[in-house]
């Protein structure tokens, strides 16, 4: 083949290799604005946010059990046309959180065959009355435990939303990355092959004039091939990159439409993660506070309280009640060994009390239920110290991973830098005829494969100073 068939052939394969979307115009999403996003809009946010209602929904479930609670009691008996009896009582219940019974009552009574120790003033009678647990009970009950882990229970479902959240914007962090990083892998490669083919068509302008040889345009336009394979891979990459930032993006509750154009653009990699590189020693100590370590500390919190509960239940059940009694409504009614009875008086005359006790022989029912507190309570401490430990491992190899990018980040700069020299140097030469093309391209191809290192390295720089949060559980309070 002739040069200038060979010519006009490489000209025809060239054709429209690529149509380059122009999305510098498109607005720029920054990591916090993005996520930021995440935190108010994606469901497991949302269902991350709903624990802390129910975290006040089992508080308020809890001193459900100290509610006044009111109840009546009715019974009547008639039989061949005789009233045996009726009695009745309607009152309210009350107890306080110190394990304290309060009663109010009115009771009445009437009938033919009324039990004489039934028999009720003819107003009726008010009672006023109070139950004391003297032994078990008195200190601690089962109520009060309940309150107790209720209360405990919000700080460990907080623990847990946090933990939720910091897992959540961590795989939406790298996701941006990766997002960010395809981008600006997509752009290098545009610009490699751009500038490859501004220069094989310079080339071949030099050819038709005599001054360069057919080799050269050849030389040139297999680097124009070569970077439009490239680009349609980095493209592809750049897009799939795009689908799993829409995924991920939800607006105001409503799953997001993959069908839909992202006219976003990412910030460049060095400026996508502002958040401050601090000394190890910080890290450390901010993870003491990780989520998985309170949620542990919270379920410890909440075995002592069930051990102090058990405990309780050694002591023998002694309950002491008291109840004043009086006429109608009327609590110092004159009787006839007092017609002017005081309400003082009227504790000591008018009343009804009594005593209740039960133990268990044997207690193994307690014995067992403490011996089983005591195991949950090993069991967890041994899991916190773990726990402890692999967060903390997991954060110093994060750290040296950091602190590896951030040197190699620095090197990469220099090299960048030496290489476009190398490349503005071979350039100079071409252009006295003391250099080829296959230099500069060999010199070129260098330093865009070095740039898409660079780009990449600064992308995982990036990816482990989130993570380094992320091991320290604080990720969540950053964004």
């Amino acid at each position: 083949m002739k040069p200038s068939l060979l010519l006009f052939a490489l000209l025809v394969a060239i054709g429209p290799l690529y149509g380059a979307q122009t999305i510098d115009s498109f607005p720029v999403l920054p990591l916090t604005q993005f996520l930021g996003n995440i935190k108010q809009e994606h469901p497991i946010a949302r269902n991350a946010d709903l624990l802390l209602r129910q975290a006040e929904a089992q508080v308020r479930q809890a001193r459900g059990a100290f509610d006044p609670k009111l109840y009546s009691d009715w019974q009547q008996k008639s039989f061949d046309g005789t009233r045996y009896y009726r009695t009745g009582e309607i009152g309210a219940k009350v107890t306080s959180q110190w394990g304290v019974e309060f009663k109010g009552a009115f009771n009445s009574a009437s009938g033919t065959y009324l039990n004489p120790e039934s028999r009720l003033p003819d107003p009726g009678q008010a009672v006023l009355g109070l139950t004391v647990p003297l032994l078990n009970g008195l200190l601690f009950d089962g109520n009060r435990a309940g309150l107790q882990n209720a209360q405990l229970d919000r700080d460990g479902l907080a623990a847990e939303r946090q933990g939720l959240l910091n897992d959540l914007l961590l795989q939406a962090g790298i996701t941006y990355l990766n997002w960010a990083i395809a981008y600006n892998q997509w752009r290098v490669t545009e610009q490699a092959y751009q500038l490859s083919l501004t220069r094989f068509r310079g080339i071949r302008a030099s050819y038709f004039l005599g001054d360069k040889p057919a080799v050269d345009t050849i030389e040139t336009f297999t680097q124009v091939q070569t970077w439009q394979l490239e680009l349609n891979e980095a493209l592809v990459s750049y897009r799939n990159a795009a689908l799993s930032m829409q995924a991920l993006q939800w607006d105001q509750g409503r799953a997001p439409s993959i069908r839909e154009n992202w006219n976003w653009q990412p910030l460049p990699l060095q400026n996508v993660v502002q958040l401050p590189s601090l000394p190890i020693d910080s890290f450390a100590q901010q993870s003491l506070r990780h989520p998985d370590l309170r949620a542990l500390q919270v379920d410890l919190r909440q075995l002592e309280v069930d051990r102090r509960l058990a405990a309780e239940q050694f002591k023998p059940r002694l309950d002491l009640s008291y109840n004043l009694l009086g006429r109608g409504f009327d609590f110092t009614a004159p009787t006839k060994e007092d017609p002017t009875l005081t309400l003082t008086e009227a504790l000591g005359t008018n009343f009804k009390w009594g005593l209740n006790f039960s133990f268990p022989l044997f207690l193994r029912k307690e014995r067992g239920k403490m011996e089983l507190v005591q195991i949950k309570q090993l069991q967890t401490s041994n899991k916190l110290e773990q726990k402890q430990i692999e967060i903390e491992n997991k954060l110093r190899g994060y750290y040296n991973d950091l602190e590896n990018s951030r040197n190699q980040i620095l090197r990469y700069e220099v090299l960048l830098r030496n290489l476009q020299a190398l490349l503005q140097a071979e350039q100079r030469k071409f252009e006295v005829g003391e250099s080829s093309i296959f230099l500069i391209n060999s010199r070129e191809q260098k330093l865009i494969e070095t740039q898409l290192k660079f780009n990449k390295l600064q992308g995982e720089y990036a990816k482990n100073l989130l993570s380094v949060y992320w091991s320290a559980g604080r990720l969540v309070n950053n964004f």
